[in-house]
């Protein structure tokens, strides 16, 4: 009887241990079958940290401040300083650009057909020419006095030496006259086509190639005695003259070949005020 007894208890426990083991594969089953069942999502663009360089910090532009709030600015030249308007309006509009706000007073000091010799016996008188009528210089007395370089018109027989010193007595005045004086030399001229237009010389090839090699020459001379007499340089002719010193034909005038277009007069109006210290 307790034989019986014992083998009717160990089948229980058998049954009992097959039950529970039973359960315990049966839940393992379901919880590993729910975690294949389960895709984890794809992560997207937004889900993926990227790497992204700092942005550049553009620092904010510091408005110009000038010490005065209204400068005299004289330019004293031949034709191709007649041209650039008679209040000088391509300037004012460049300057006006650049300095908001501030008051300008511009003199045009221009008159052609004028060697540098010529210009130098009327830079301490007014000016009466055409409907610019001005007291002389040393009566106006700009902040700033820029002088051309007279080269657009080469003596008759051309002599560059005599150009030279004609220049140098020129400035040396003109510091007398401005505490800041500035020198230009003007856009590069054409060669063979210099002077060719409806309203221009027309001479020959062979003449106007000459003639505007001349003028090069004297251009030339404006950029190395900036340098003899630390002056500092508006240098259009380097910036519009190419390898064959041949001008850049878009800023000169197609109706005579020689003075500048309005897109030269632009070009210097801007290299102008891009190049003064007014501080």
């Amino acid at each position: 009887m307790l034989k019986n007894a014992i083998i009717v208890l160990l089948f229980v426990d058998v049954l009992a241990f097959l039950g529970f083991s039973g359960l315990f594969v049966s839940q393992y089953k379901t919880n590993t079958e729910s975690v294949k069942g389960v895709q984890a999502p794809t992560p997207t663009l937004t889900q993926i940290p990227t790497r992204t360089s700092t942005p550049s910090i553009k620092p904010t532009p510091t408005p110009i401040r000038l010490s005065k709030q209204s400068y005299t600015i004289a330019v004293f030249g031949d034709s191709m300083v007649d041209t650039m308007g008679e209040r000088l309006e391509y300037l004012e509009h460049a300057l006006k650009r650049k300095y908001p706000g501030v008051n300008f007073t511009l003199y045009n000091f221009g008159k052609g057909s004028e060697n540098v010799e010529m210009g130098m016996t009327r830079i301490g008188s007014g000016l009466n020419y055409q409907d610019r009528h001005y007291p002389p210089l040393t009566e106006i007395r700009p902040d700033i006095l820029i002088v051309g370089s007279f080269a657009y018109n080469p003596f008759s027989p051309y002599e560059r030496d005599r150009h030279w010193l004609g220049l140098t007595k020129l400035v040396k005045q003109a510091q007398i006259i401005a505490d800041k004086v500035y020198m230009l030399a003007e856009i590069a001229p054409l060669r063979s086509d210099f002077g060719k237009g409806p309203n221009g010389v027309n001479w020959d090839n062979n003449t106007s190639y000459v003639h505007s090699g001349h003028i090069i020459e004297q251009l030339e001379n404006a950029v190395a005695l900036s340098r003899n007499l630390n002056v500092p340089l508006i240098d259009a002719f380097d910036k519009t003259v190419n390898g064959d010193k041949e001008g850049n034909r878009s800023y000169v005038n197609p109706s005579d070949g020689i003075h500048p277009s309005v897109a030269g007069h632009e070009f210097t109006a801007e290299l102008i005020a891009s190049s003064l210290n007014l501080n």
